[in-house]
């Protein structure tokens, strides 16, 4: 904009431009120019502006209006919309500082609210003819939706923010019917003043990374290839735009920058950098050049030039001192620090670290969460939580590699909190189970971080062996713990029966919100109102004993302490023949660490042994010869000993963390889901000759499905076999197992998809013997291949099964699965779990017709008998080796879930 089209633009808006930027900008820099008042540094900008507006005469006196609803409510029932024009840019700016300056998100919601009430006042039929701006009503709704937006990114609420910029596209599809309909075709008169581009583009680019943090990775693909259409540099009849010239030519060298082309990459930087400095008129101006100075420091940055890097991060600071958000600002203290952790002798990266994350923190009260000291000594809450991970992630990361172990924990804790409010603001499975891979990272580097720090410190390093249990436990398989918390639970009886049926109602009303077929922002005040009912509901619950506590801890999905754990262990011993049991959660620590954390009915805290297992070499091993490559056939054959030499290293220490006879429940990681530990070779024998095995995704999933309220069987047994008509012993298998039950066979076309399903609802066991099919893939496409169809764990995960203790599938590959980053298995077991079984009995590999028939013949005698289904498969298991030594032949089935 040039000198003299801004009064001309004042005199069209009247003092549309609110108070001067000096009125309310920071003015205190520090020697390197930079603005020295991050937010919470000292006085609230937006209260500052707020006075300012209060002070306008142009303003009407409407900001003394807005805390009185009667008042407002009269006030905008009489519309004017010039007023409204003036005074829906102000409540913007308002609630732009209150977010980006003050990271005072409560307050920047207010505003936002304010500024979409001003946008509905408008008449239904205004039109951006009607305007000075050249915005109508339906741009103005979606510009507040977009505030409201930020308000959510910024609290973590992604799920929240991507409904809402879903539902600001339709707005401005809206906006651009109206105006096609109108014939208007020049660009709105605010954006032709401002050199600027109008909203879309942003508003793709923000669809696109919420889209991906969400786990909708086409749809972000759609949106970020929205956000460049037409051409990386958009025109006004033929003539680039400055500002999005130069963001072009930034996007383009960073590009090269990535692909280790930085000489490439420093010409387009040079290129924005000479636009930049010949818009000296134009708006934007300063900002787009410090975008571009970043640029290229980080270019240098990559090429080894630290010096040449520090200087141009200092002329990016000093021409936005004061005048942008502090996004701009953190990015380049950013850069600082990475250029100062090459180069420790330049500048302390710490340092630089630490301020970036002040602009993202607010300041905090002694009893709020997610706290964090400055430099200084102020106390500081993370406000932005979205914004701040990436920076706790790498300050933690730089700490444990400069062996700070006890600030690395610190941060990490911290980088864990906000991972999940980031996690909990995703609404549904999908997301959140997106979200959690997306930073399972951060808790393995916090579990690796308080083993060192627990092997540094004696006796007293025994509580953050527990800590290490409980930070693993909260990254395993949290979408199990997720559907557990929204299932049918029985309440203990301590409970108050009015607080039994206000959570019971509640919760039927948040799954017909769940269910809803579209969501836009009345929704989200609903479900979040009554979130709030719930947890008020869950907290009143809790007081009453430590049983309800339990309970609450596992509607809300939390993980279950080494503790809680111990005592079901030990309870379970009191009451059952099955002898003791130790879960052993493992975990890669890096790519030459194996974790191994164990606990026992008897153990008042985690024991932990550590061994040198080479990660890389063991899933090439796993993934050549388990899982979906299904060779197992080969290596039994020619290379059983080079099997045993493998995973030597992960047997013996889980047999020095038990005795013999204890049943070893395994939490397996990484390439460790595809493998039978209990086949491996340890000392004269097998180790299932010394321990029976049984898989789980977690302790906690166990710990968990004790509170699941169960239904008595209408059938005790069902029994389905050969469904092709291609697989005689597995016909066979069932009808002998149908004979012993008395319960008729489903055989050949009579064994249906669907009558698996309703057996699934109804019965107490259930015995599949047919060909399966394994996806990698789309690992829920994997299935069971019935008469009539193949049966879907996508199928199964929708199906009931609360009264379903045991599912045997009796065919090959049912217990191959895809194991994410939190251990969050995929495939048919997981469909079962999820579904409510307590226990699946599952092959890893085909296994040979008439091996399974006898081992499956083993395994239900022992039942018989009385004996737990662990130990029953350890004896029919090394009956069937008895016979044929062969390892593919007998150690193809492994249990998971429940043992006894």
């Amino acid at each position: 904009m040039t000198g003299e089209e801004k009064p001309a633009a004042e005199e069209a808006f009247g003092s549309l431009w609110g108070p001067p930027v000096s009125a309310w900008r920071p003015t205190d820099y520090r020697a390197d120019g930079s603005d020295a008042r991050p937010p919470g540094a000292g006085g609230s900008l937006g209260d500052a502006l707020l006075a300012k507006c209060r002070e306008n005469p142009d303003y009407d006196g409407f900001f003394d209006r807005v805390d009185d609803e009667a008042a407002l409510s009269a006030w905008l029932a009489r519309p004017n919309p010039p007023r409204l024009e003036l005074l829906i840019w102000a409540t913007n700016a308002v609630a732009y500082t209150y977010r980006v300056k003050d990271r005072n998100v409560e307050q920047a919601r207010h505003w936002s609210a304010v500024e979409m009430r001003l946008a509905q006042a408008f008449p239904a039929d205004y039109t951006p003819a009607d305007s000075v701006m050249g915005y109508g009503r339906d741009k103005r709704i979606a510009m507040a939706l977009m505030g409201m937006a930020d308000n959510e990114e910024l609290q973590g609420a992604i799920a929240h923010a991507h409904d809402l910029l879903l539902e600001a596209e339709r707005y401005f599809d809206a906006e651009d019917e109206v105006r096609e309909r109108h014939s208007i075709t020049e660009r709105p008169m605010v954006e032709r003043l401002l050199s600027v581009t109008g909203d879309r583009r942003d508003l793709y680019g923000r669809l696109a990374a919420t889209a991906r943090q969400l786990g909708d990775e086409s749809a972000a693909q759609r949106y970020w290839s929205l956000s460049h259409k037409g051409g990386a540099i958009e025109r006004e009849h033929g003539v680039p735009i400055a500002g999005e010239e130069i963001n072009a030519l930034i996007l383009r060298g960073r590009y090269h920058l990535w692909r280790k082309e930085p000489d490439r990459a420093l010409s387009y930087f040079q290129r924005a950098v000479d636009i930049a400095n010949t818009e000296t008129l134009a708006p934007g101006v300063a900002e787009n050049a410090s975008h571009a100075y970043h640029a290229m420091a980080d270019a240098h940055h990559s090429l080894g030039n630290a010096r040449n890097a520090l200087a141009l991060l200092d002329r990016a600071a000093q021409l936005i001192e004061g005048k942008v958000s502090a996004i701009r600002l953190t990015g380049i203290y950013m850069s600082r620090a990475r250029v100062f952790r090459d180069r420790p002798d330049l500048g302390d990266a710490l340092e630089y670290y630490l301020r970036s994350l002040e602009y993202c923190s607010a300041p905090a009260a002694p009893d709020d969460a997610d706290t964090w000291q400055a430099a200084d000594g102020r106390l500081l809450r993370i406000a932005a939580a979205d914004q701040a991970w990436p920076i706790l992630r790498e300050v933690a990361d730089y700490l444990e590699q400069s062996h700070q172990l006890r600030a690395a924990e610190r941060f990490l804790r911290l980088a864990t909190a906000v991972a999940e409010q980031v996690r909990q603001g995703a609404f549904d499975e999908k997301s959140r189970m997106a979200v959690q891979n997306d930073r399972a990272d951060v808790y393995v580097s916090l579990a690796r971080t308080q083993l060192e720090l627990a092997k540094e410190s004696g006796e007293e390093g025994l509580a953050l062996f527990d800590e290490a249990w409980r930070t693993v436990e909260t990254l395993r398989a949290r979408s199990f713990l997720d559907v557990l918390g929204d299932a049918e639970l029985t309440v203990p009886r301590e409970v108050p029966t009015q607080l039994a049926r206000t959570e019971a109602a509640l919760l039927n009303r948040r799954r017909v919100l769940r269910a809803l077929p579209g969501r836009d922002s009345a929704f989200w005040p609903q479900f979040s109102s009554l979130e709030r009912e719930l947890g008020e509901t869950w907290n009143a619950m809790a007081s009453a004993t430590p049983a309800a506590q339990e309970y609450v801890a596992v509607r809300q999905a939390r993980p279950t302490s080494h503790s809680a754990v111990a005592a079901m262990l030990a309870g379970q011993e009191a009451g059952s023949s099955t002898g003791r049991a130790v879960v052993v959660n493992l975990l890669f620590l890096d790519d030459d660490r194996l974790a191994f954390l164990a606990v026992g009915g008897a153990d008042e805290h985690v024991r932990v042994a550590v061994a040198r297992v080479d990660r890389k070499r063991l899933s090439r091993f796993v993934a050549a010869n388990f899982g979906s490559a299904a060779r197992v056939y080969e290596l039994a054959v020619d290379l059983e000993d080079l099997f045993h030499h493998e995973l030597a290293g992960v047997v013996a220490p889980l047999a020095d963390l038990c005795d013999p006879g204890d049943t070893v429940v395994v939490c397996p990681t990484g390439p460790l889901h595809h493998v039978p530990l209990g086949a491996v070779r340890h000392g004269q024998d097998v180790f299932l000759a010394r321990n029976p095995v049984v898989v789980t995704p977690s302790a906690s999933l166990l710990h968990s499905r004790r509170l699941a309220a169960r239904e008595r069987a209408r059938n005790a047994h069902a029994v389905f076999g050969d469904p092709t008509g291609d697989l005689p012993n597995a016909r066979l298998e069932a009808e002998e197992l149908a004979a012993l039950w008395d319960v008729p066979s489903r055989i050949g076309p009579a064994a249906t998809g669907d009558a698996v399903l309703a057996a699934l609802g109804s019965a107490g066991t259930v015995h599949v013997a047919a060909h399966a099919r394994f996806s990698a893939p789309d690992p829920l496409a994997s299935g069971l291949v019935m008469a009539d169809r193949v049966l879907s764990a996508r199928e199964i995960l929708r199906a009931q099964a609360p009264a379903l203790d045991l599912v045997t599938l009796s065919a090959c590959e049912t217990g191959v699965s895809h194991a994410d980053a939190s251990e969050d298995p995929m495939g048919l077991t997981r469909a079962l779990l999820f579904a409510g079984a307590g226990s699946v009995l599952v092959s890893l590999w085909t296994v040979p017709d008439s091996s399974t028939r006898r081992l499956m013949a083993g395994f239900y005698a022992e039942l018989g008998r009385g004996t737990g289904k662990a130990e029953a498969l350890r004896r029919a298991a090394l009956a069937a080796r008895a016979d044929d030594a062969r390892f593919d032949h007998w150690a193809g089935f492994v249990l998971m879930g429940a043992w006894a």
